[in-house]
């Protein structure tokens, strides 16, 4: 299932002949040119050019869709479904193309291989909440409002959410900048640091083998030796457990709750509180 979003001429001809269920054969391929014509780099742009490019692919952002998956149901068969994916697939392509032909629209590479858009089509049938992850640095410029559209058109039950990753490279104020805006647009989200949860993993990975390196205490040590380290470890573990609810209380009062950065452990708490019962296995895919 390898993930293609740019083809030359040759592979584009091929790849389309064969979602349209066309064999092709060629004897000669002496007298065969490709000729490629290459685009303008979107990064290269001058102001006036990028402005006018943002223009036109918001006049027609209404085709600029994720493709769908043909209605289907218990009496469809695997190959019907097979051929309908087949050809839903082609004239999304198709439109995508004439769209860019006869408007001069400047368009990114996009997804060409049908197995990545079934994957996505049978993972939003059977998830009731679909996270998008986008980098906290641009959080916009990754984000598909047609993808978030498409989950609510297959149940209205489904959710979505906007996990605004790397959001330690942000401020706190920029964090709640976001935020505001998130809300009056009524977008659900929320912020995360793979970077931190990765480097608080390893943190307790360490402490855990740290405990494990230490001596444990001889079963020859006397009764009042025991006594007086047990006393110790519960002063040490109250001290720490105080100095920890300070911090927490510090944490809370100096960080609002809609900015705060997600643990792992509070991210997995998210997922399932979003997994009702009543959703489970909703689709039955003939594939």
């Amino acid at each position: 299932m390898r993930s293609v979003t740019e083809q030359a001429a040759l592979d584009e001809f091929l790849s389309t002949a064969e979602l349209a269920g066309t064999d092709f054969t060629a004897e000669k391929m002496n007298n065969v040119k490709i000729i490629h014509t290459d685009q303008k780099n979107p990064y290269l742009l001058s102001a006036a050019e990028e402005r006018a490019a943002v223009g036109k692919q918001k006049a027609h952002r209404g085709r600029l869709t994720v493709p769908r998956r043909p209605k289907w149901d218990s009496t469809t068969t695997p190959d019907q479904l097979d051929r309908m994916e087949r050809d839903s697939l082609l004239e999304w392509r198709r439109g995508l193309a004439e769209l860019q032909e006869n408007n001069d629209l400047l368009m990114t590479p996009f997804e060409r291989n049908l197995e990545v858009w079934r994957q996505l089509w049978r993972v939003i049938e059977r998830s009731d909440l679909v996270v998008q992850i986008v980098d906290a640095r641009n959080p916009l410029l990754f984000r598909s409002e047609d993808l978030e559209r498409y989950v609510k058109d297959v149940d209205p039950r489904k959710e979505n959410l906007l996990l605004v990753n790397k959001a330690d490279m942000l401020t706190q104020e920029q964090r709640q900048v976001w935020a505001d805006y998130f809300e009056d647009a009524g977008i659900s989200y929320k912020f995360f640091s793979a970077s931190l949860a990765k480097e608080l993993n390893e943190a307790r990975e360490d402490d855990e083998s740290e405990d494990d390196d230490e001596e444990p205490v001889h079963a020859e040590a006397s009764g009042s030796e025991l006594a007086k380290k047990t006393q110790e470890l519960d002063i040490e573990g109250d001290e720490e457990e105080e100095d920890e609810e300070e911090q927490d209380d510090d944490d809370d009062k100096g960080e609002p709750e809609n900015t705060r950065i997600l643990t792992v452990d509070e991210l997995e708490a998210l997922f399932l509180l979003h997994a009702p019962d009543n959703l489970g296995n909703t689709f039955q895919t003939p594939l």
